[in-house]
């Protein structure tokens, strides 16, 4: 994915020191701005002075908490378009209160480092393109599911909708190569059990191809594996833990289309 041109503000909200210093250390690595705010209150003031280019939201907090904050921040049409991480330790309806309340995403923490940057960095991605891209219907996107397993391949179909999408499909890294070159997909959604050859491979010789590097790759894992793809965060615009559940795998590969298709506005 092109890279940016230049530093972008990350608005940091949660109420406790240590948590914000991790989630300091966490991004610092990506070169943007850090600014922080306690609660949602002061979240609110902040952005009234100046409206940042993505939210990490705890749900949390004294005074306001996350989700009426996340609320608020989409009922504003100056801030509306600001995407909003939420990040928490919460469990049970966290994820389906912070959706309901406007949030782009949702992780819990601890999160992993590797995860957590490609997410940012990919929402940054979209805010930074929405703002200089027209305006133009999406074409219907071409996915390619690269996977061993039949079932992962059909999964990603059903999940997404068959009708949402052109889906291709390659066993291996041989399969996918080729059908990379005859078809140019949108979207690699890339299991890291392939029937030959390696995911890790395909994606760095992706990343290193001036015609193919901007396009996002969605890597699907197994639990624990993540921590193995540690130094590939840039060639990956998004990844998902096996066993896929429907709403996730949507959720994933939608934002990867819409990616696709903002580039694809930019770049005409």
């Amino acid at each position: 994915m092109s890279q940016f041109t230049s530093p972008m503000t990350i608005l940091m909200v949660e109420d406790n020191a240590l948590q914000r210093r991790q989630i300091e250390a966490q991004l610092q690595p990506l070169g943007h701005r850090l600014v922080a705010a306690a609660n949602g209150q002061e979240a609110l003031d902040r952005m009234k002075e100046s409206v940042p280019d993505l939210v990490i939201m705890d749900a949390v907090m004294p005074s306001m908490d996350g989700f009426k904050a996340c609320e608020m921040i989409k009922a504003d049409p100056l801030t509306a378009g600001v995407p909003i991480i939420v990040l928490t330790a919460l469990s049970r309806d966290a994820k389906d209160r912070s959706y309901s309340a406007g949030a782009d995403d949702f992780l819990r923490k601890p999160a992993n480092t590797l995860l957590f940057q490609v997410r940012v960095q990919t929402h940054l991605r979209i805010r930074a393109l929405s703002l200089r891209a027209g305006t133009l219907a999406p074409a219907r996107p071409k996915v390619l599911i690269v996977s061993a397993s039949s079932l992962v391949r059909s999964q990603v179909q059903n999940h997404y909708g068959k009708g949402q999408a052109t889906f291709l499909e390659a066993q291996g890294e041989g399969q996918a190569r080729a059908q990379i070159l005859a078809h140019r997909p949108d979207v690699l959604v890339l299991d890291t059990e392939l029937m030959e050859g390696s995911a890790q491979t395909l994606a760095m010789a992706i990343h290193q191809s001036d015609d193919l590097k901007d396009m996002p790759i969605l890597l699907l894992h197994s639990p624990g594996e993540l921590e193995t793809w540690s130094r590939f965060q840039e060639p990956l615009a998004d990844a998902l833990e096996k066993p896929l559940v429907a709403p996730e795998t949507r959720r994933r590969v939608a934002l990867l289309t819409k990616l696709a298709h903002l580039q694809k506005l930019v770049q005409a």
